[in-house]
């Protein structure tokens, strides 16, 4: 694991960097037992990105470099680049492991006795519990970044981030909700990873997009921090209130989140690449964003799903708003469908032979449902030629 060979070298997610703080890290609760071949996830399939000082390095037997991380305030923490030479070539790591190593030789000779630094630095790496063998410098759950897939020597950039404070949020348990997080930056061509603390149980943030979202599970009243940092290692915060109301009865308000695709995302949703879509060929029921489904002109499937909490005990109703757009000139024969599906129950299939000038309304009751936590689906399937288009907006679960 520690040169991305192991089996689940896959599931490391390269594409995005978790930004962090050793303190951070060294309050990660450490696994009962260290798995000899597998990661423990998600914390050792996460590239975490962190600005500290480095006080000392050292080349180890193994010819790993030992970099030895401090924040200052009484934590440190261990960092290794291993050699180049004794990563694997199948490794997703490989490349950037001798990035790093090439990095470090750049600035710094590392011998078989520990050298003082004293240096600020800014290092990305894989997440990695080892065991606690009188290491110098280890957390005590014995976090690392093992392997550094890159760092960087001196203070962090002098750009500045701004992450625009959305004021105090109130929602209910139960209730599906998002909140966009809205961040800028004094340089240009600044990519931006964004990070959440004291968010509301059962909300999570995505780092990419930087949109919160998901179901409140946990009333209270939470002291939200939002981070956004650039690739220099440059961030901003802001924080904020954000109240969880009991849910009382529980059958009141909308259920789904980002109903109206607003947001120019998916996420709350899981939808097929390309969907969420704003142009103006098939243009919105309301708003400016919608859910584009089908329309190539060849044999495709699209998906848009959602899970949905239904309390016990309540009334619930689906509605949509749906456009059927069609090139198909038969007025018999359903070569395009569209499936609307809740759990196990298909509650509808439209086809070219519905397509029509406008946004119809579709209403079903889905009571069935209270109590439990089925998935909304919509399933277009395209045949190989003549294409039909299926386009939804928003959708909405209502208590009543």
């Amino acid at each position: 694991m520690k040169t991305g060979t192991d089996a689940d070298a896959g599931r490391v997610t390269l594409q995005s960097t978790t930004p962090t703080t050793i303190a951070g890290l060294a309050s990660l609760s450490a696994p009962a037992s260290l798995p000899a071949n597998n990661r423990v996830l998600p914390t050792e399939a996460t590239v975490f990105r962190l600005s500290a000082t480095m006080t000392q390095y050292k080349l180890e037997a193994d010819s790993d470099y030992h970099l030895v991380l401090s924040d200052g305030s009484g934590h440190t923490m261990i960092a290794e680049i291993p050699d180049p030479a004794c990563v694997g070539a199948g490794s997703p790591l490989a490349g950037s492991i001798q990035k790093a190593r090439g990095e470090f030789d750049a600035k710094y000779t590392a011998t078989g006795s520990f050298q003082t630094a004293n240096t600020a630095v800014t290092v990305t790496g894989v997440g990695f519990f080892d065991f606690l063998h009188g290491q110098t410098g280890v957390a005590p759950n014995g976090i690392e970044l093992h392997s550094v897939l890159d760092v960087q020597f001196g203070t962090a950039g002098s750009n500045t981030v701004t992450v625009t404070n959305p004021g105090s949020k109130t929602t209910t348990v139960g209730t599906a909700t998002s909140l966009q997080v809205s961040a800028s930056d004094s340089a240009s061509g600044q990519t931006l990873t964004y990070a959440a603390s004291g968010l509301p149980t059962g909300l999570a943030i995505n780092t990419t997009s930087g949109l919160v979202s998901g179901t409140p599970t946990t009333a209270g009243t939470y002291t939200v921090t939002l981070r956004a940092t650039d690739s220099t290692g440059a961030s901003g915060s802001a924080s904020f209130t954000w109240t969880v109301a009991g849910s009382g009865s529980g059958c009141t308000g909308q259920k789904l989140g980002n109903p109206g695709f607003e947001t120019g995302t998916a996420p709350p949703w899981t939808a097929s690449t390309g969907i969420i879509s704003n142009s103006t060929a098939e243009p919105a029921h309301t708003g400016t964003w919608d859910a584009w489904l089908d329309g190539y002109g060849s044999a495709a499937t699209d998906t848009l799903s959602q899970p949905v909490t239904i309390p016990a005990g309540c009334h619930a109703s689906l509605s949509f708003w749906l456009h059927i757009d069609t090139a198909e000139t038969t007025t018999s024969t359903a070569y395009d469908t569209l499936t609307v599906k809740i759990g196990t129950t298909v509650l509808a299939t439209y086809s070219n032979l519905q397509h029509n000038t406008g946004y119809l309304a579709k209403t079903f009751d889905v009571s069935s449902y209270a109590g439990q936590n089925p998935t909304l689906t919509y399933t277009a399937t395209e045949d190989s030629q003549k294409q039909t288009s299926f386009v939804l907006d928003d959708i909405a679960v209502t208590l009543s």
